[in-house]
């Protein structure tokens, strides 16, 4: 690891971070400034950087599908964290995802072997592995079943990673895949995830599914992302989650963090699908993105659990309780205008 210092400050390496005015490329920009790395936040040209306001750091722009753009602004850096993608699930078949996913992470990858990039930390998802029960949760070793669900997004990540564990394992690229799980943060300015707290605390979001998911601070997983600069074993992968909850716990767990009586009801699964198969046929027809898609609707029944004792051990990721994550992520949305 090379040093140099900066107005009497020791700062260790550069590192280029793709997609950093995302949620948690936001939080990953400043856990490397919290531990003293030299940062470059790599953006799309019409991108705002409001969520970087403040931050000690230099901007180059471009596209990750665009080489050049991307080797102009990686040469000089010795590390990257790529976290840009498309996180949409609708239309869950789009060749804009799968392209941004597969072909933009080929191009960081072949960028960085070209530089000699000391290592890449990418970020994938939990998805690339099949969730459990909450007594036997998914684990890095649980094989992948999302092609049922027919989503670009969950299929191109695991085809993805995939790709960076072939390299790793054909010509040793050195490279580690963090996977999260559900995040919940601030600096969602999409906004993507906290999207259903801004729903519940509107007073729009008045129902649940059965099912439940694993939850996880943002700030947790930028922890592990920057921990695994220098932690971790290259060629593996690491799920970063921490509360597994049924959809109820997690709406009581954020009423609670919100002061917010809880008065949602649970809806019955068959329901659930109706109305997600209704609005997936209008969004077709108004193309406007539906509430809640028939794909959605089916991963909504589903328990995602998953255990993230391998990120703990060894990239030592914190476990920050998630009723912090829903306070910081709400602050966040009032102190921007997305909710009163």
């Amino acid at each position: 690891m090379r040093c140099f210092v900066n107005k009497g400050v020791f700062l260790k390496s550069k590192v280029l971070v793709t997609g950093a005015d995302g949620m948690l490329g936001a939080s990953i920009c400043r856990e490397l400034k919290k531990q003293d790395y030299s940062i470059k936040a790599f953006l799309l040209p019409d991108r705002e950087r409001n969520v970087l306001d403040g931050l000690d750091l230099e901007v180059g722009y471009g596209n990750i599908l665009d080489k050049k753009s991307l080797e102009t602004e990686m040469d000089g850096c010795e590390y990257v964290i790529h976290t840009a993608a498309i996180s949409a699930v609708w239309p869950r078949r789009s060749e804009m995802t799968r392209r941004v996913i597969f072909d933009g992470t080929r191009n960081v990858m072949e960028i960085a072997e070209k530089l000699g990039i000391r290592r890449m930390v990418h970020i994938g998802t939990a998805n690339s592995f099949s969730p459990g029960p909450k007594e036997d949760p998914g684990t890095e070793e649980s094989e992948f079943d999302g092609w049922k669900f027919g989503v670009d997004y969950i299929t191109s990540k695991y085809l993805t990673q995939q790709m960076l564990l072939d390299r790793y394992d054909r010509q040793k690229f050195p490279v580690i895949i963090i996977n999260p799980t559900f995040m919940i943060g601030p600096y969602d300015s999409e906004p993507t995830s906290g999207k259903m707290l801004i729903e519940l605390l509107s007073g729009k979001l008045s129902a649940y599914s059965t099912g439940g998911r694993n939850f996880v601070c943002s700030k947790d997983v930028a922890a592990a992302a920057v921990n695994a600069l220098e932690q971790g074993r290259l060629g593996q992968c690491y799920v970063a989650g921490h509360e597994n909850l049924e959809y109820r716990e997690f709406f009581e767990k954020a009423c609670h963090a919100c002061e917010k009586d809880f008065k949602m009801i649970k809806v019955p699964g068959f329901l659930v699908f109706c109305f997600g198969f209704i609005n997936s046929i209008a969004a077709r027809i108004t193309g406007k993105p539906p509430q809640l898609s028939f794909s959605m609707a089916r991963l909504s029944r589903i328990s995602h659990y998953f255990s993230s004792a391998k990120a703990i051990r060894e990239l030592k990721m914190p476990q920050t309780p998630i009723e912090e994550g829903i306070k910081s992520n709400v602050s966040w949305f009032r102190s921007n205008g997305y909710l009163l």
